[in-house]
């Protein structure tokens, strides 16, 4: 009852306000009788009838169209459209709010006097857009009268998405891949395929008691299971950190332009992004590559769980060469590393960076320490542009 009541209220509280003024300064003029009395109700006169005229106006019939002249693909580029606005009739409007509801432009809200014009185009630029994935929603339009007494509000469903991708590097991919390449089937020649934990769903009836994520299922106080992905011998396999919040974009940055470039669509490769939940994709197709792309826009670091945490459940199959990318070189994840090698099989280490950021010293005393030739380290320095950099700031705070 008391929703009821505020929603008629909403509608009639103008209407409820200018009687209350009208009366007023009439009562006022009957009763006082005076020049001054009837010169202050003729002179309200105007002003109420023309906020009479705007509570009567249908603003809902206005056009409003978005036009996207420079659409954003990377992070950087730059973004502009114009919002057009067109109405039959040249009521003169003496102001109007026109603010854009989207998770790009924080609900940004420009003010036009169109008078008596028709047409209307406001303009919206935004000179560096960072990674992820962003929607406009819906232009809302406001009016008022002069005294700015009533509003009156419209809405315009305009739905809008795009993705803008991390920033694409010129890397040296060939080489970076050769590290495990050397390595991988050195033992078996069949066509075996191995089994990896590729994800996790809710538990469903049939599902085998091995395959329950335990861990998991205490997280969520509900059964959850493993999902596993077969991945053949001749597959090459990258494990990236989608998790940890230390260069964290210069990471997405590495990976999407290791993605993007030939030798990594010539050959088959299978990545595994370890993130808010596994995710898993080959790269033998455009589409599979476009949906890693995808990922890798909308991921966003956490900083309550270790990589080393889920690189430990991944089971890779002895004689499989891998590839894993990281920020940060610790010992446990180097044992981890070790433990899933084979005498036959090669791992490689890539520590993307800033320009200008080498290992620290404790992961430099790490590094020296190893021992075996099958695992080598190579670090890769990202050099983001400012904007992003003031991101990778936020994030680490």
């Amino acid at each position: 009852m008391k929703q009821y009541i505020k929603v008629i209220w909403n509608k009639c509280r103008d209407w409820f306000v200018l009687f209350c003024i009208f009366t007023a300064t009439f009562s006022y003029a009957m009763f006082q009788g005076g020049f001054v009395s009837w010169f202050l109700f003729y002179s309200f006169l105007p002003f109420g009838l023309y906020a009479v005229a705007v509570l009567l106006y249908p603003l809902k019939k206005w056009n409003v169209a978005r036009d996207v002249k420079l659409q954003p693909r990377f992070a950087g580029d730059h973004l502009s459209y114009d919002i057009h606005i067109t109405r039959s009739s040249a009521f003169p409007v003496y102001m109007a709010a026109v603010k854009e509801e989207s998770n790009l432009l924080d609900q940004e809200e420009r003010t036009i006097y169109p008078l008596f014009q028709r047409n209307a185009v406001i303009p919206y630029e935004r000179s560096f857009v960072e990674r992820g994935e962003y929607e406009f929603f819906t232009i809302s339009i406001e009016m008022s009268d002069l005294l700015g007494i009533v509003k009156k509000k419209a809405y315009y469903p305009l739905h809008q998405r795009f993705v803008v991708y991390p920033q694409i590097y010129e890397i040296d991919i060939p080489f970076l891949l050769a590290g495990i390449e050397e390595g991988k089937n050195e033992v078996s020649t069949g066509n075996q395929s191995t089994t990896l934990v590729t994800g996790i769903r809710e538990y469903q009836p049939g599902d085998r008691l091995g395959s329950i994520d335990w861990k998991a299922t205490a997280r969520k106080a509900t059964l959850i299971s493993k999902e596993f992905g077969h991945y053949h011998e001749r597959s090459m396999i990258i494990i990236a950190d989608v998790m940890g919040p230390l260069y964290f974009e210069e990471r997405m940055s590495f990976l999407a332009s290791m993605l993007i470039h030939e030798e990594t669509k010539r050959k088959k490769v299978d990545f595994l992004l370890a993130g808010d939940a596994l995710f898993s994709q080959e790269t033998s197709e455009q589409r599979e590559a476009d949906n890693l792309l995808h990922h890798l826009a909308r991921a966003q670091p956490i900083s309550n769980r270790a990589f080393e945490t889920e690189f430990q459940n991944i089971a890779i199959q002895k004689q499989h060469s891998f590839m894993v990318i990281v920020s940060q070189v610790t010992g446990t994840l180097i044992g981890q590393i070790q433990s899933k090698l084979s005498p036959h099989a090669k791992a490689s280490l890539i520590v993307v960076k800033n320009e200008g950021a080498g290992l620290s010293d404790e992961e430099t005393v790490i590094v020296n320490g190893i021992q075996s030739s099958a695992l080598t380290i190579e670090v890769v320095h990202i050099d983001l542009p400012l904007s992003l950099k003031e991101v990778r700031a936020e994030i680490s705070e």
